[in-house]
């Protein structure tokens, strides 16, 4: 069972290890670049690869939004072996957890909460869209939904989606005004072993 963990920070991606989903980009964020520690001299990192290289997983151009997505177990039936464990594998039953965390690119970097969100949801095909809630989880805070998966669920790929809307910040005497932003994370593109799955009990 191929799980993967790739957590981005603003202009920089490192793979975190096992687990499942990744990220998205729907604003602008610059590359990245890595530092030689001993003459500290900013270089590039060149592909390791003569393979034609594929699209960047965020999407071509500028990004204005960036949001973090994972799914982690929740508890349900048949019981997970673990509880708030990352993990992309779920049966028919059990309980998939989505978490997300973000920010505004387009605001200067903001953090993705109650006061510069507008309205964020988790959209599961077949299944009434399910709205993320901010909270506190364990140090931290961040946006959950819960879905509990139908018994009669089809096994296979779930191709859901996570929408984010922001709110409009108005101008001030040191800043101007930034528009109302949207977002939307999917797995699109991922290696199907990667993917939010329904696997049979």
């Amino acid at each position: 069972m191929n799980k993967l963990t790739t957590k981005v920070a603003v202009g920089l991606a490192a793979t975190v290890g096992l687990a499942t989903m990744v990220m998205t980009f729907t604003g602008g964020v610059a590359g990245a670049a890595t530092r030689d520690t001993a003459s500290a001299a900013p270089t590039t990192v060149a592909p390791t690869t003569s393979t034609t290289l594929g699209p960047p997983a965020q999407g071509a151009g500028t990004h204005k939004l960036f949001l973090y997505v994972d799914t982690i177990t929740g508890g349900g039936s048949p019981k997970p072996a673990a509880g708030c464990a990352q993990t992309n594998l779920f049966q028919p039953g059990q309980l998939v957890v989505f978490r997300m965390d973000g920010v505004n690119v387009a605001a200067g970097g903001t953090d993705l909460t109650p006061q510069t969100v507008l309205a964020a949801y988790v959209r599961v095909p077949g299944v009434k869209a399910i709205p993320l809630v901010y909270g506190n989880h364990g140090t931290t805070s961040y946006w959950t939904a819960a879905w509990s998966i139908a018994k009669n669920y089809p096994v296979g790929i779930v191709n859901f989606v996570v929408q984010v809307t922001t709110k409009a910040v108005p101008a001030t005497a040191a800043s101007s005004a930034v528009p109302q932003e949207a977002g939307t994370f999917s797995q699109g593109g991922l290696a199907p072993p990667s993917r939010l799955t329904v696997v049979k009990a």
